[in-house]
């Protein structure tokens, strides 16, 4: 099985405020909790593996984003540069 995670950063009106990101990871199967021995075991692995992919994809939207901004002021300081200058 797969689990996919998926971030929009979205401005007030609804455009994209940064290129969305994708992160997909492989996860046990239903067929793997097979019974109460190995529950525990099947759960803490799928857990841990959402969790990484978690942090992983809050990290690349945060890059995106950050980026973007950066981006953005550098226009905005290259126009008031040229204002003034």
């Amino acid at each position: 099985m797969k689990l996919q995670i998926t971030i929009d950063i979205k401005k007030d009106d609804g455009s994209e405020g940064a290129e969305s990101t994708v992160i997909e990871v492989n996860v046990p199967d239903f067929e793997a909790f097979t019974g109460p021995d190995t529950f525990g075991e099947v759960f803490d692995e799928y857990e841990r593996t959402v969790l990484k992919a978690r942090n992983e994809a809050i990290a690349t939207a945060s890059e995106k984003y950050l980026s973007e901004m950066a981006k953005k002021n550098r226009v905005r300081d290259s126009r008031n540069k040229r204002r003034t200058g």
